[in-house]
């Protein structure tokens, strides 16, 4: 049998945001078992991107696609998951020995940043991130999605946000909040369909690996 492996973070109202973004929210205003109605029906109220969910280009680029027009060949497929170790960064050097410049469709980034349940923490602003030589050379690529194990991929200290532009701006869609602790690194089906919402710049989903 094939086996799966979430890579999700939890969803719940610990989960820890971009700073300013609202934090997630579950409520039952309505029915509710506990108030003697037939059901609990829950309602949620939070951002599109909290938790783990992908960016599509609209998200930065203003007549870039919007999550309904970017399709599902970039979430379903062979990807490689590439152990960054120690580095601060994710660099173009970092990519080209790792796949020895000839990468699949997909590439997911496991760093520092999963060594710790960063969901629950506070924001860390020294975040392991992806620099924008390391975007470029995705582009140059075909990459079609890469992922981070953290919030966002641009560290605050780029406040243009210049790997999300590089990515977005040429098409390829960014996969964030993803959890690779346990994971070995090498290759995989990734299968992270986002949930199908409208005219929006990122949607949330269920990301898993299938070992080949």
């Amino acid at each position: 049998m094939a086996h799966y492996i979430d890579i999700s973070i939890p969803t719940s109202e610990r989960t820890t945001v971009f700073p300013g973004d609202p934090a997630p929210r579950f409520d039952w205003p309505n029915w509710a078992i506990s108030k003697g109605d037939p059901a609990n029906v829950g309602f949620f109220q939070g951002g599109l991107h909290h938790g783990t969910h992908v960016d599509a280009p609209w998200h930065f680029i203003g007549d870039g696609k919007k999550m309904e027009e970017v399709g599902l060949e970039p979430f379903i497929g062979p990807c490689l998951v590439i152990d960054a170790g120690s580095a601060p960064c994710i660099t173009a050097e970092i990519l080209d020995e790792a796949t020895r410049g000839k990468p699949p469709p997909r590439l997911l980034f496991k760093t520092l940043n999963s060594q710790q349940d960063y969901w629950h923490e506070p924001w860390n602003p020294d975040f392991v991130y992806i620099r924008e030589d390391a975007a470029g050379w995705c582009v140059d690529k075909g990459v079609l999605l890469i992922g981070l194990d953290y919030l966002t991929i641009d560290p605050p200290s780029e406040p243009t946000f210049p790997a999300h532009l590089a990515l977005l701006g040429a098409g390829t869609v960014i996969l964030e909040n993803i959890n690779l602790r346990h994971i070995t690194p090498g290759e995989y089906e990734l299968i992270a369909a986002p949930v199908n919402l409208q005219q929006v710049d990122g949607a949330w989903t269920r990301a898993l690996l299938r070992e080949l």
